[in-house]
């Protein structure tokens, strides 16, 4: 009988329990199995931290690639009206490249994404990478000592049948007398044979098996390392967004004419939380020449209702109409005893309009 045919068909009476002998005991592999089952349930956690981990790395190197792109690219400009139907971009701040990003490390950037791929790689995904192999490595062992150990049960059975079919021979020795001795000695050499195969057969699998327990054993052992990994690639991100947060440099760059923004203006749109850039003085200066008071009446603009902070709706006007349009003022107008008080002065309409009872002269 072959090897593979032994393995199939006691795989097959241990089963379904097909078999004559009641009192027969499989050999014990149980140690091996738990620790194995075990293993098996924390190859699936390793499986899916790396793949959870793959996809943080190419997501951080996906940001910063955006970035260093975005970063490159250039600012929207501020255009200018030259008055013969032409238009040109106001001159950007000294010390402003012209780019989203002003004056940033590009090549700090590509640094930060190459190294932090090269270390998530080398630190976390290659260690995580060797122990699955050693697990598959030693499931594909664990199935070699399982058909071991239907082999062993196999040539137990084979030998606890022929010295059962000796004591029926020798039962049956005052009958057949010569022949039946010559049949048992037949018999004897045949146990005698498969006696060694059988000797030969435990001892593989007792090699076999310490082997794999030793190796699962390291396995276990080994588990512990998964919450260093997790650990090190949250500080692997942590130093590579803190990095990339440096090479960007001053996360405002200076916009052109932002000089020119009145500093009470700017400290009003801190605190009413706007997102919209202050228009800068684009249209002349009327307000110098004492017409404040007169072109109040000609503001196109009408408010949308929709005020602190959101969307807002304004009038187009032609350029002859823009001119006729008020300046920021550069000081607070003074309002007339027992009118109401007004909460400041927005062109943007995000903070309650001047009602034209409510706008005094100086």
């Amino acid at each position: 009988m072959g090897a593979g045919w032994r393995r199939f068909t006691e795989k097959a009476r241990q089963k379904w329990h097909i078999t004559a002998d009641k009192g027969f005991a499989s050999s014990s592999n149980a140690r091996n199995e738990l620790m194995l089952r075990d293993a098996g349930e924390f190859a699936g956690h390793i499986k899916r931290c790396e793949k959870d981990i793959r996809i943080l790395k190419n997501a951080t190197e996906g940001l910063i690639n955006t970035t260093k792109a975005v970063m490159s690219a250039p600012l929207p400009k501020v255009y200018e009206d030259c008055g013969n139907g032409t238009a040109q971009p106001i001159a950007t701040t000294q010390g402003l490249s012209g780019a989203i990003g002003g004056d940033f490390k590009v090549d700090e950037l590509q640094r930060v994404s190459k190294e932090t791929a090269k270390k998530l790689e080398a630190e976390v995904l290659a260690p995580m990478q060797r122990w699955t192999t050693a697990y598959n490595t030693v499931q594909a062992r664990m199935n070699k000592l399982e058909g071991v150990r239907l082999e062993v049960d196999s040539r137990r059975r084979t030998v606890a049948e022929l010295g059962q079919k000796i004591d029926k021979q020798r039962a049956r020795l005052p009958q057949t007398k010569v022949k039946g001795e010559f049949d048992i000695e037949q018999t004897i050499k045949k146990v005698q044979h498969k006696e060694n195969k059988l000797a030969a057969a435990r001892q593989s699998f007792k090699e076999q098996e310490a082997l794999v327990y030793q190796q699962l054993a390291q396995l276990i052992r080994d588990a512990v390392w998964l919450k260093s990994y997790i650990a090190a690639v949250m500080r692997l991100e942590q130093e590579a967004f803190q990095s990339a947060y440096a090479s960007l440099g001053p996360s405002k760059a200076t916009l052109p004419l932002q000089q020119e923004m009145p500093a009470q203006s700017e400290q009003m749109m801190m605190t009413t939380g706007s997102t919209i850039s202050q228009p800068m003085n684009m249209a002349p200066q009327v307000g110098s020449t004492g017409l404040m008071s007169s072109v109040t009446n000609k503001i196109r603009k009408q408010p949308s209702g929709k005020e602190n902070g959101a969307k807002v709706q304004v009038a187009a006007v032609s350029n002859k109409e823009y001119i006729d349009m008020p300046s920021v003022p550069a000081n607070r107008i003074t309002r007339a005893p027992g009118s109401v008080a007004s909460t400041g002065y927005d062109r943007y309409g995000e903070q309650p309009q001047y009602a034209q009872q409510q706008v005094w002269a100086a």
